[in-house]
């Protein structure tokens, strides 16, 4: 397990221009794997025993210009293929999207927005401030028990915040749209020189 571990690490290397970066990536990873609670970078330093200055370097990684996220994303893609467990449903592969909405409480955090939310609970606001999220996910496994694997996530409702949108802009995109763009730009990408259309 350790050696397929490494192995699928040592193939995000290339991402990196910094082996430094990667080894920082790798950290963070493991730390997904092994952190008995995901609760922020804190949730790593609490893992991995590391004090202020690891804090402050791990939130330094996620700033750093020496990897990019399209890379990254793309790199997880082609190593989610490489693995041949994905459902094939007519020489097609099969991508789920969905939307989520995540609380928070911080006041200076992009992309957080008044959110409204439809539950038969009263001890539920109807309103709370919070991201809203899309997501996309390939299919895996066997077409009787499958398990959607996710691709990539993107915040979005609030993204004038974070200026991915402009109030210029003639039309915003619903958000039904925009997970529909999300599917297609991984589609339409070629990965080990084949197009996988969705």
């Amino acid at each position: 397990m350790l050696v397929y571990i490494y192995e699928s690490l040592r193939g995000f290397c290339k991402v990196f221009s910094h082996h430094s970066s990667w080894l920082v990536f790798s950290v963070l990873v493991l730390g997904f794997i092994g952190s008995s609670e995901i609760a922020g970078v804190s949730s790593f330093c609490r893992f991995w025993l590391l004090e202020v200055t690891g804090y402050h370097s791990l939130l330094r990684f996620f700033r750093s210009d020496t990897w990019s996220l399209f890379g990254l994303q793309e790199q997880w893609s082609r190593w989610v293929l490489a693995q041949n467990e994905t459902v094939m449903v007519g020489q097609r592969v099969v991508l789920l999207g969905d939307h989520t909405q995540v609380p928070k409480d911080g006041t200076r955090m992009p992309g957080v927005v008044t959110l409204h939310q439809d539950s038969e609970t009263q001890t539920k606001p109807s309103y709370f401030r919070g991201q809203y999220w899309g997501a996309i996910g390939l299919l895996i496994g066997k077409l009787k028990s499958p398990f959607c694997l996710p691709l990539a996530l993107q915040i979005h409702q609030g993204r004038a915040q974070i200026e991915e949108d402009t109030p210029a802009e003639k039309h915003f995109a619903t958000l039904g749209e925009r997970l529909v763009t999300m599917a297609l730009e991984w589609s339409l990408c070629s990965i080990n020189g084949r197009t996988f259309l969705c």
